[in-house]
């Protein structure tokens, strides 16, 4: 069943509930009042009759039967009762009602009077037991016909106006879910073209801020987000091919060298062979920046407690050891961070190769604050105008061309930075170099 049709039935039900629950309060509360009305009559009868029982007149004839009513209006029927629930006193052509239990218990105990509804010939007759004196009561009947005609066609038009108000609701069920669905099918066309395109470019048209705009919407900028990590994935796919090919063609003319079997003496054959292990090693560098880069700036699914302190110590510590010349100073303190451990100590080793290998030689001071790594060399710093190209994918200043590096050490920083709710920035540093400065949100530590 498609989702407009369970709306539409959904609703069809929904209403033809509401309408059976109302026909059958308003028949109950009908018949209820009705029935109250023909109490009230059988109460006000009982009056006249049981105030005129005990005159002599009465004593001597015979007492009951019908009752008109007032100007020709209803009247009722009256019987004397004994103890023992018999009809007495009656006109030869008058014929008894029957006798409930509960009224043969008023004459007999002379308790408080009791309605009861009892049937004679077919008909049922409403009948009010008033005690008269220990061992006698009162009826007063009235039948029930007009009553139950009165119900018999109420129930019949109730039936036919839910009938007709359930096949109403059947037809405004269908156009309001034609109209509820509309966006809801909008939606379903934009997915099915998407997925049979592949044109992340598509949107859906967002009219209101109900629940289906708010899809709609949220549809839109998943839509946005896939088209972005589509184009950086582009980007990264076509400048990493372009990098990877000049190192590749430097390593296969070499490999083609040796191969070639040309005459080469020792010293030439050994400075060939460290070409291709410098070559290899930063061929190898470039395809794990790229792979850290494939990840994207997804944020950090699963953070531990990280002690920022020591890990920028052991990133110092490995630094030294592939620069055994550099100069390299760490000072200050900080708690605990939460994040990816192997990705910040790529980040601050990424920052700290970087102050080296563009720091003249002189020391690197790297200086740690709550939420805070700054490393500062004493280079020749980073013009205004580079400061944000700095940190782009495979963006090298001219007069760093010459230096050794992918040109993606920086923008790993980045990317770590924002997946960790992060930034890094760059600046002037006091008496000159550059100052990078990677903040990072403070957190405790899990309970």
């Amino acid at each position: 069943m498609s989702f407009r049709a369970r709306i539409t039935v959904a609703a069809a039900v929904a209403v033809a509930l509401a309408v059976v629950l109302s026909a059958f309060a308003v028949y109950s509360a009908t018949g209820t009042a009705l029935r109250s009305q023909v109490d009230q009559d059988l109460r006000r009868q009982a009056e006249r009759p049981s105030r005129d029982l005990f005159r002599p007149e009465r004593r001597r004839g015979d007492f009951g039967g019908q009752v008109a009513g007032r100007f020709g209006g209803a009247g009722a029927f009256v019987q004397l009762i004994d103890a023992t629930g018999t009809p007495l006193s009656l006109p030869s052509s008058e014929e008894a009602l029957p006798v409930a239990p509960s009224a043969a218990a008023v004459a007999r105990d002379g308790g408080p009077s009791s309605y009861s509804t009892v049937t004679a010939g077919g008909t049922e007759v409403r009948v009010l037991t008033v005690p008269v004196q220990r061992g006698l009561a009162l009826q007063v009947a009235r039948p029930l016909s007009e009553v139950n005609a009165t119900l018999d066609t109420l129930r019949t038009r109730l039936a036919l106006i839910s009938l007709a108000g359930i096949a109403l609701a059947g037809v405004l069920g269908a156009a309001v879910a034609a109209r509820g669905v509309r966006p809801v099918q909008a939606l379903a066309g934009s997915v099915d073209h998407v997925a049979r395109t592949g044109d992340l470019s598509h949107r859906i048209p967002v009219d209101g801020d109900d629940e289906p705009a708010r899809l709609a919407r949220r549809f839109n900028e998943m839509l946005a987000s896939l088209d972005q990590a589509r184009q950086a994935q582009d980007r990264l796919v076509a400048d990493a091919s372009h990098e990877l090919r000049t190192p590749l063609t430097a390593l296969r003319a070499n490999v083609e060298l040796l191969a070639s079997g040309a005459p080469l003496d020792d010293l030439e054959r050994g400075n060939l062979l460290e070409d291709l292990t410098v070559q290899l090693d930063g061929v190898g560098g470039l395809v794990g920046d790229l792979v850290e880069l494939a990840r994207g700036d997804r944020p950090v699914t699963s953070p531990v407690p990280v002690d920022l302190e020591e890990l920028v110590h052991d990133a110092a510590a490995r630094a030294r050891a592939f620069w055994p010349n550099a100069d390299i100073r760490v000072e200050g303190s900080c708690g605990e961070v939460m994040g990816d451990p192997d990705a910040l100590a790529r980040a601050v080793g990424n920052l700290i190769d970087n102050a080296v290998k563009y720091g003249e030689g002189r020391p690197v001071e790297v200086t740690i604050g709550d939420g805070e790594v700054a490393v500062r060399d004493h280079g020749p710093g980073v013009p205004a105008e580079d400061r944000e190209r700095v940190f782009a994918r495979f963006w090298r200043s001219p007069e760093a061309r010459s230096r050794p590096g992918t040109g993606l050490g920086l923008s790993i920083v980045r990317q770590v930075a924002a997946g960790h709710g992060g930034t890094v920035g760059v600046e002037d540093a006091e008496g000159g170099g550059a100052l990078f400065r990677l903040r990072l949100p403070v957190g405790p530590g899990p309970a």
